[in-house]
């Protein structure tokens, strides 16, 4: 037994980084879930918020607020980098931006809102706790590079966020119904695929090559 065990692990030791990526991915994800959402579709808490809508509008930890206080200006801030985005595309100048919301006339009642849960921090908080809790390089040096690499790495997913806001917005001009398949789908699978290419990029570029020399 000992030797097939033995025998299973020597042929994980190529995909050991990749391994270890992705248990923290689900494991920090399902932290957030938990602690806080306060919900998962299988599990019930006695602090689980009534509604997706009112989870996105604020952050809650074990049902508790603790939304900061500069996070209505956060999000007035994505609302507008993702207006100048849009306006960068011909026929999108009819645009309508008040406070938090964006839509077009075209849309009538129906607008989109750039809420707490529209900010990233969910998975800007995965993607540093991957790097933070991810295999040590042997040469503790390379270690400081993870203080500059992790909010250049907030920026990179900040900066996806708002082309991600400003596609949904124009791809769903005079098509609504294609929101949830846009913001709870593909946009949101490339969100963590870059997380992924982030680490990519730390793996083969600072660690590897930091072990290496």
């Amino acid at each position: 037994m000992n030797k097939k065990l033995l025998f299973i692990r020597q042929q994980l030791v190529p995909y050991e980084g990749i391994l270890s990526f992705l248990f923290l991915l689900f494991f920090f994800w399902f932290a957030w879930e938990i602690l806080v959402d306060g919900q998962l579709s299988f599990i019930h808490f006695p602090w689980e918020i009534e509604s997706k809508a009112e989870r996105d509008r604020a952050l809650y930890f074990l049902g508790k607020d603790i939304t900061p206080a500069w996070a209505h200006s956060f999000c007035q801030w994505l609302t507008n980098a993702a207006a100048q985005f849009i306006h960068c595309f011909p026929d999108n100048q009819d645009l309508i931006v008040q406070d938090i919301y964006l839509t077009y006339p075209v849309n009538v009642s129906w607008f989109i809102t750039i809420v707490v849960g529209c900010t990233g921090v969910k998975q800007m908080f995965i993607f540093s706790c991957i790097l933070i809790f991810h295999r040590c390089s042997t040469l503790k040096k390379y270690q400081w590079n993870k203080v500059w690499y992790i909010p250049l790495g907030c920026i990179v997913l900040t900066a996806y966020n708002i082309i991600r806001i400003g596609s949904t917005v124009m791809l769903t001009k005079g098509h609504p119904e294609r929101f949830d398949s846009l913001h709870d789908g593909i946009f949101r699978y490339i969100y963590y695929t870059i997380v992924f290419i982030l680490w990519v990029i730390w793996e083969d570029v600072y660690v590897k090559r930091g072990e290496r020399h």
